[in-house]
């Protein structure tokens, strides 16, 4: 059974990831979660909609030390889905120093262990809000992106440009940015 490592899983597209995979594949999906927006309080619920219990390490992702210890206890972790991130726009604007530090550094823990633990799939949960202010809806891929108009958004700007830069340089680690819950990958 592959393992699939959900960063964020006890939040809302976490959780129902988790669900989805639980239901839906045979893929067993784990969790690393620290609770900053969340509750150990979904895990119950995950177990009382599928009956089956999730692990997840209560670490901080920005602490590479914790983090790696997820990957030294599942060596067999065949892809990383990666939520972990704050996500609120107002909070952005009022503290952007603890955005840029939490949203990247998580970003580029995740990835330094990707690579270095052979995980070779990685998708990186991004937002439409790396669009900026648009003026045609819907909103696509062939959309151009224009500046962020918040931290948030604009972490998520860094975030698609890490991934692109990092994907160039180490082809064993085949990597996505996915604006939907990434279920039929």
């Amino acid at each position: 059974m592959k393992k699939i490592l959900i960063t964020g899983g006890a939040g809302y597209i976490g959780s129902h990831t988790i669900i989805e995979m639980l239901e839906n594949t045979d893929w067993q999906p784990i969790s690393a979660d620290n609770y900053s927006n969340s509750s150990s309080a979904t895990f119950d619920r995950i177990k009382e909609i599928t009956g089956k219990e999730v692990i997840n390490y209560a670490v901080d992702l920005c602490d590479a030390k914790a983090a790696r210890v997820i990957f030294e206890k599942n060596p067999d972790i065949a892809g990383i889905i990666h939520f972990a991130a704050f996500k609120s726009v107002p909070e952005s604007v009022d503290q952007p120093l603890l955005y840029y530090h939490n949203n990247l550094e998580s970003l580029v823990n995740m990835l330094a262990l990707a690579k270095e633990f052979k995980v070779p799939h990685f998708i990186f949960s991004s937002s439409c809000s790396v669009y900026g202010n648009i003026d045609k809806l819907p909103v696509d891929e062939s959309t151009p992106m224009s500046k962020a108009e918040s931290p948030y958004g604009f972490t998520k700007q860094i975030g698609e440009e890490i991934l692109s830069n990092f994907a160039k340089v180490t082809p064993t680690v085949k990597t996505v940015t996915s604006f939907c819950l990434p279920i039929a990958v």
